[in-house]
């Protein structure tokens, strides 16, 4: 006790000599901005003044908080007024590091979005990364994995895009630890595992160590104590080989004297979980040694983490009083910064030290605010918009490729046509003289022809266009009519009735969309269609308890298809999707696309109950207008009964480019 007031005094002292030396003028900081006054009293308004202004604002952040802001926001104005997107974007980034350093996360995230979207629009993309960064430490203080992830394949994707390998592992990095922190084992130690493939590509000996960490945090959450273990030891036999000074990579600046007792926490963790508190005692106290002979080395996000880590190994061991000391030890610093991750597993490790003290009360209490903190960081909802993040930076690949794929074949025709000019521009004269003649007698049918397929277009797109905002948006006032209805009638005799008119109204409204989507003409191709399947059968299987798969083909050709060919390999695809939901009992569906030469090949597969008789028999009316529809456009159609259903259908496609 007197140890503590001791230092409590000591800290007192120490901050009203502080105090007195700024008034006095005698500080380092007010050295600093005396300099700061003087040399910036006759520059120029021009971009050097307001990188001058930035550079001093990060370097008096401990100097006053007031003015640390009034000369970024001065910075910022000039920016400004020179058009200057670089010191624009340079003044967000400061501030929202300086909301950051005030635990204000919120502020600091509003400012890192006002700065990625002025460097994106401007391609600064070194600056990008930065923040980007930035953006993810703010995030993960607030246990915002949705949004972390967000950032995560934005950063990716850019990576990817400048063929930036450094960066691809480093966001592979951050995305395999979102999966962590939201308990996906697997989903993580894939991304760890590129990250060390990249890692290992560059022959980056700190890369390496960090993504063998990342894998055998992995493997920890999967109860693999001895696989974790295995490259968790690895890890530290390579930093044990590395300097002080060498960084993990360019975005950030980690180092040995860091990431070893980061590992030695992470071991002592892997001993805790399997059983053995005594190494883990041991690994866990061993990462203080640096800290207690150099002072204060760690962040205070990790050296939480270490507290709370030994108290719990200490409660695992019976001693009480010490586990308390470190457990409260770990929350306090972990409520000093906000971050809630550290402070939801403090809640937990006191909990579980009062109940071995059968001190039951206040063991309940903590353990109620720590599953209250819990579930607000780890549930469904979380999980599945992290999912969709990584659909969609998925999709957006196979449009980049498609891109690259016509690129590519521009590039071919050119390098074609200027070999073979010369042949081909006497040719070509004699073939437009043959031309000429000939279509002069067929010219004006072809104008006929092509003003009736123009008209119905043009009708078609007038049909959609009303259907969309007449009838759709009809029935969505109806729609939003009968569930204000449906609220007061809720406890009445109509209820059920009023219930079935908003689900058939619901549905309705769904499938007044797909019959807009089939009337444009604007979607009669391939790639459209298939898309538009892929839409449909992720909207249909997400909020159900299904393990889906999607097998697409990398790049799709945009080839025309007529619309009743569109419309019938919709609904055949449609008809069996929603067969598998009435009629199968699966759990797992899934949906493959292939196109082979002129073909296309749809496959469906569930594991569900199958059929009962052979498939050309007893069919229900869904099945046998599968087979009227696949008739009509001249495709086949196969059913395969064992252990669940495979369907296939198998269409001709007549415009397809022959290569």
């Amino acid at each position: 006790m007197y140890k503590h007031l001791s230092l409590i005094c000591a800290y007192l002292l120490i901050n009203c000599f502080t105090a007195f030396s700024q008034k006095s003028g005698n500080s380092p900081s007010q050295k600093l901005y005396a300099q700061f006054k003087k040399e910036t009293k006759n520059l120029k308004n021009d971009t050097n003044k307001v990188l001058i202004y930035l550079r001093y604002a990060q370097q008096l952040e401990s100097f006053s908080p007031d003015t640390v802001v009034a000369i970024t926001q001065t910075a910022r104005k000039l920016s400004y007024k020179l058009n200057y997107p670089r010191g624009i974007e340079r003044s967000f980034l400061q501030e929202g590091a300086h909301s950051e350093s005030k635990n204000n996360y919120p502020l600091a995230i509003r400012f890192y979005k006002d700065a990625i979207k002025i460097a994106e629009t401007h391609k600064l993309y070194a600056d990008v990364y930065a923040i980007y960064n930035s953006a993810l430490n703010a995030y993960y203080y607030q246990a915002d994995y949705v949004n972390a992830m967000d950032i995560a394949q934005k950063g990716l994707s850019l990576a990817e895009q400048l063929g930036d390998k450094e960066n691809q592992g480093h966001f592979d990095n951050q995305a395999g630890f979102i999966y962590l922190k939201q308990e996906k084992a697997d989903a993580g130690i894939k991304y760890y595992t590129r990250y060390l493939a990249l890692a290992n590509e560059m022959h980056s000996r700190m890369m390496i160590a960090d993504a063998s960490n990342g894998i055998a945090d992995g493997y920890l959450l999967k109860n693999e104590y001895q696989t974790a273990l295995k490259y968790f030891f690895t890890a530290l036999g390579i930093y044990d080989k590395m300097n002080d000074r060498e960084p993990l990579d360019r975005q950030r600046m980690v180092f040995r004297p860091d990431r070893v007792p980061y590992t030695l926490f992470k071991i002592s963790t892997a001993y805790k979980q399997a059983g053995n508190y005594k190494l883990a005692l041991r690994y866990a106290l061993a990462v203080f040694a640096p800290h207690s002979k150099k002072g204060n080395i760690f962040n205070n996000y990790d050296l939480a983490s270490y507290y709370i880590n030994t108290g719990d190994v200490y409660s695992s061991l019976k001693d009480y009083k010490e586990a308390g000391l470190y457990l409260n030890k770990g929350l306090s610093l972990a409520k000093s910064i906000l971050h809630r991750e550290d402070i939801r597993d403090a809640y937990r490790g006191i909990s579980r030290n009062f109940a071995l003290q059968h001190r039951y009360d206040s063991a309940y209490h903590y353990q109620l605010v720590f599953t209250g903190l819990k579930d607000s960081i780890i549930n469904e909802k979380v999980s599945r918009e992290i999912n969709k993040l990584e659909v969609e930076r998925r999709d957006k690949e196979i449009v980049v490729l498609n891109q690259r794929q016509r690129l590519k074949e521009t590039e071919t025709s050119r390098q074609n046509l200027i070999r073979n000019v010369i042949i081909g521009f006497v040719t070509f004269i004699a073939v437009v003289l043959i031309m000429l003649l000939y279509m002069q007698g067929g010219i004006k049918q072809q104008k006929l022809n092509f003003e009736k397929q123009l008209a119905v277009q043009t009708e078609r797109q007038r049909i959609s266009s009303d259907m969309h905002d007449d009838i759709g948006t009809g029935l969505s006032t109806m729609l939003i009519y009968v569930n204000m209805l449906r609220l007061k009638l809720a406890e009445s005799r109509d209820a059920p009735n009023i219930d079935r008119i908003a689900v058939l109204g619901t549905e309705l409204v769904e499938q007044m969309k797909e019959i807009v989507w089939s009337l444009n003409p604007g979607n009669d191709r391939l790639d459209n269609l298939l898309l538009f399947i892929r839409q449909y059968f992720v909207l249909l299987f997400e909020p159900l308890a299904y393990q889906t798969n999607i097998i697409y083909p990398i790049t799709i050709s945009e080839i025309q298809i007529d619309n009743e060919l569109r419309r019938n390999i919709f609904l055949c695809v449609k008809e069996l999707l929603n067969n598998i939901i009435k009629h199968a009992n699966a759990t797992c569906v899934e949906l493959k696309v292939q196109i082979e030469r002129d073909t296309l090949l749809i496959g469906i597969k569930d594991n569900g109950k199958g059929f009962l008789s052979d498939a050309g028999s007893k069919t229900g009316n869904g099945l046998k207008n599968i087979r009227l529809r696949m008739n009509a456009v001249k495709g086949k159609f196969s059913i395969q009964s064992s252990k669940g259903t495979i369907v296939k259908l198998e269409i001709h496609l007549p415009n397809y480019p022959n290569r």
